[in-house]
């Protein structure tokens, strides 16, 4: 195979292993993943909802637990914190310092159309979230060098490709030296191919191998086929702007604690555990409410002959109408009295979600002192800075790949970097208490609730209340979760 070109159809067996084999740590984390991202998307929600008497498969258990699903309310609270902490680390625009060549990544940094801030966002949300993404830095195939041409033409350009934790599905490293390096990186991913009537398409699982073999970078695309076996659909061997073969990956890992192939704990897993928590508590409290909420009007000792007169006669209840009680009879009302369990165990868990360092904070609570304000401020900022700069970093390395690809001769300067200035000493603690307790309680409209963040930067300067509203999925601050 000629380097630098690609060999299509080529069937390629890999001995014994497949290529979706999973790293264990990629098996021992990819749970915690997924309820991270679905407690902060609200996906699935219904998944993890607990089921009443869930070995009753009859009609009308199925009935009581959809009615149950859907009388639930579910408070979006890892959700806001996730992209309140986005919003404050992007509150200042980053510093984007790259070469001529390189600055196309301020609008399209991987080849969709997205910049390098849209990007950057993305990932910045994901090491919030689950501490740990991917960034896959790729050059179109061509045979050696690069021409000036080429480049000034717009048409080839490094790319710069977003991965996210459940799409890193397997790696490998080994010690050259004094550096460990990854020497096996597999990515999954999907393409849509059109049909041949122009209109439908047909997604397709893709795997991307990315390996180091004998010391030269070698990328490969997987699929299967017709009887679900594996071969090798393409297969490069890329090179940099000056012809030369890599001897590295062009992967960067990120996390929330290091830039390694090491899984960190995701750093919002415990939030969103208590998040869960509280919705199941409000899916029961909800539930009693609708049951033993309803006033029961009662009358003790009818016969049934009285009882079936008083049903023809169509009886009303109300201050409208009389109703005539047979004589030494009583009428009145049941109410069940409060049942505030599951109220008080909801009350419990906001507490624990503001201690994690969740946006929302109660109505009266005891009062901090300023000593203690400042601590959370500084707990949450170098969390946030710790991940900033982990971000920072990583978008270094990938620049100065994608530089090396487009052929920059000379010290290369690249340097993207996201502010770590998320401290607003202008933002008073009482008042942000005051601002979510009034919105948790229906006085304050999430048009009040959108301004005010967007004041303290906690929202991006230029989002509008419509795309706001879209994005989080939210009426009245809950979020629906009526199923079509």
């Amino acid at each position: 195979m000629v380097a630098g070109q690609t060999n299509r159809g080529h069937r390629y067996r890999y001995g014994t292993m497949s290529i979706e084999f999973k790293n264990p740590k990629y098996r021992d984390n990819v749970e915690k993943w997924d309820l991270v991202n679905d407690i902060c998307d609200s996906n699935n929600l219904k998944k993890y909802l607990v089921q009443l008497n869930p070995k009753d498969v009859s009609v009308e258990n199925v009935e009581r637990n959809s009615q149950f699903f859907k009388r639930s309310v579910f408070a979006a609270v890892a959700g806001y914190t996730s992209r309140g902490f986005v919003g404050k680390a992007f509150t200042k625009p980053p510093t984007l310092e790259v070469p001529e060549e390189l600055a196309y990544v301020s609008t399209d940094v991987n080849g969709a159309g997205a910049s390098i801030y849209q990007q950057s966002q993305e990932v910045m949300r994901d090491v919030i979230r689950v501490g740990r993404c991917g960034l896959l830095v790729d050059f179109p195939t061509t045979d050696g060098e690069v021409s000036r041409a080429d480049i000034l033409s717009g048409n080839i350009f490094a790319t710069i490709t977003r991965f996210d934790c459940r799409e890193i599905i397997n790696w490998q490293t080994k010690r050259v030296g004094s550096k460990v390096m990854p020497t096996l990186v597999v990515l999954t991913s999907t393409v849509s191919e059109p049909k041949s009537d122009g209109y439908e398409f047909e997604v397709k699982d893709i795997w991307i191998e990315l390996a180091l073999e004998e010391g030269v970078y070698v990328q490969r695309e997987w699929r299967k086929d017709n009887h679900n076996d594996f071969y090798v659909y393409s297969e490069t061997i890329p090179r940099d702007g000056f012809g030369n073969t890599l001897d590295y990956l062009p992967f960067v890992f990120i996390g929330s604690e290091m830039n390694t192939t090491n899984v960190d704990h995701p750093p919002m897993y415990d939030l969103a555990k208590i998040n869960l928590g509280h919705y199941n508590n409000s899916a029961i409290y909800e539930d009693s409410v609708f049951t033993v909420g309803q006033v029961q009007p009662w009358m003790s000792g009818l016969n049934q002959e009285t009882i079936e007169l008083m049903q023809s006669n169509n009886m009303y209840i109300g201050s409208g109408r009389l109703i005539g009680v047979p004589s030494g009879e009583t009428f009145s009302f049941a109410q069940a009295s409060p049942n505030m369990l599951a109220r008080e165990a909801m009350m419990d868990k906001v507490e624990l979600m503001i201690g994690l360092g969740a946006m929302f904070m109660q109505s009266g609570g005891a009062a901090k002192t300023a000593t203690q304000i400042d601590g959370e401020l500084m707990s949450q900022h170098s969390i946030l800075s710790l991940i900033a700069h982990n971000v920072s970093e990583a978008y270094y390395d990938a620049l100065k790949m994608a530089a090396q690809f487009m052929g920059v001769r000379g010290d290369v300067e690249c340097k993207y970097i996201i502010s770590q200035d998320f401290i607003d000493p202008k933002a008073d603690a009482q008042m942000l208490n005051a601002v979510v307790a009034s919105f948790l309680q229906g006085v304050l409209p999430i048009s009040d609730l959108f301004a005010w963040q967007k004041k303290h930067g906690l929202i991006h300067a230029e989002k509008e209340l419509d795309d706001y509203q879209e994005e989080i999925g939210m009426q009245g601050g809950m979020v629906d979760l009526e199923e079509d």
